[in-house]
């Protein structure tokens, strides 16, 4: 069996596994970041911790070990930090992250599916299309330490194995005495984000393995693949289009799998003007995630996997954009809501 063929049945088997896990455990990193600061309930916020544990774990054990090579995202910090804003502002007013999204496709939620028409479209239009020039110029500042790429472990002159792992450990058990105090779930829908946590983590972690072994020394992305597809299908150029192209493709498939399975599966229509501001977050999310060079995956799981500052400043830039926009709307609803209390108070005083 040829390296090629191999490569489209190993990502659309594990896109197939990671849309049925996403779907199955709720997983969006919209309202996971969402919770740190609007919500009580964390749960998703726990899970993607878990993710992150797994992969940091992981990725840097499999590299120790020679059996995959690890790409580290530059920091290019203007394009991060307003890449990673514009992207969370974006996967507000979509009404879910790329990986939310896709996941949400797959329930057949036409508001979902114009968010995700919009991302591939913004992606194309600042990776290659009209605002291509808006993204080389904000990726010229680029900060290196010694030559190479920052990560948490270059920053503070860490060079040897076991200073890897000490700094490794220092990071996680703290998330880990985090996650031990989580108090238990009352209420499950699907998965519990112990199981969410673990099997994305586990899926997300193969992602690498898969690519390494077709010469794709990165893990799960969702902006690259959206990128090569799009190219491929507007101009035929495949030159874009690899194993994690697949691994795309398979996610809503597998999304729309285990909603068919659960019985959850059905076409959900939203009025003109949710699916306008959806297709237009969507569009706002990917013209982000072209300019960071990674979305909340791309970033938030598979870069921060390798303890890249970049990719730890485009997540955290991506959390403000979150929080910016989820407090502009609350302000809007309750500047709504009190409008029509005193409407209705005056209509009562009549």
């Amino acid at each position: 069996m040829t390296t090629a063929v191999t490569g489209v049945i190993g990502g659309l088997a594990l896109g197939l596994g990671i849309g049925y896990a996403l779907q199955r455990g709720g997983f969006c990193m919209n309202t996971a970041f969402r919770s740190v600061s609007f919500e009580k309930d964390r749960t998703l916020l726990r899970a993607w911790l878990v993710v992150v544990a797994i992969n940091v774990v992981g990725v840097n054990l499999l590299a120790e070990l020679g059996l995959i090579g690890t790409m580290t995202p530059p920091l290019y910090w203007p394009a991060l930090l307003l890449g990673g804003f514009v992207f969370g502002l974006g996967m507000v007013l979509a009404g879910g992250c790329a990986s939310g999204t896709c996941y949400r496709v797959g329930r057949g939620m036409l508001g979902s599916w114009a968010a995700l028409l919009g991302f591939i479209f913004g992606t194309a239009a600042m990776d290659g299309g009209a605002l291509v020039a808006v993204q080389e110029n904000m990726r010229i500042p680029t900060i290196e330490i010694a030559g190479s790429e920052p990560t948490l472990f270059n920053l503070v002159g860490i060079q040897s194995s076991v200073g890897r792992w000490v700094l490794i450990a220092a990071i996680l058990v703290p998330a880990m005495v985090y996650l031990a105090r989580a108090p238990k779930d009352r209420f499950v829908i699907g998965w519990t984000w112990r199981k969410t946590g673990v099997v994305v983590g586990i899926l997300a972690l193969a992602a690498w393995v898969v690519s390494s072994a077709h010469g794709r020394d990165f893990g799960l992305s969702f902006t690259q693949p959206a990128v090569g597809l799009t190219r491929w299908l507007i101009a035929g150029d495949g030159g874009g289009v690899s194993v994690a192209t697949y691994m795309f493709v398979g996610v809503p498939v597998g999304a729309w799998l285990a909603a068919v399975i659960r019985k959850e599966a059905m076409w959900r229509i939203p009025d003109a003007r949710t699916f306008v501001r959806q297709l237009g977050g969507g569009a706002t999310m990917g013209l982000g995630a072209s300019l960071a060079g990674g979305c909340n995956i791309g970033h938030g799981i598979t870069g921060i996997a390798t303890l890249s500052v970049g990719s730890i400043v485009a997540t955290f830039s991506i959390m403000l954009g979150g929080w910016a926009m989820t407090a502009l709307v609350f302000f809007r609803a309750t500047r709504a809501a009190e409008r029509e209390m005193a409407a209705q108070t005056r209509t009562a005083e009549a």
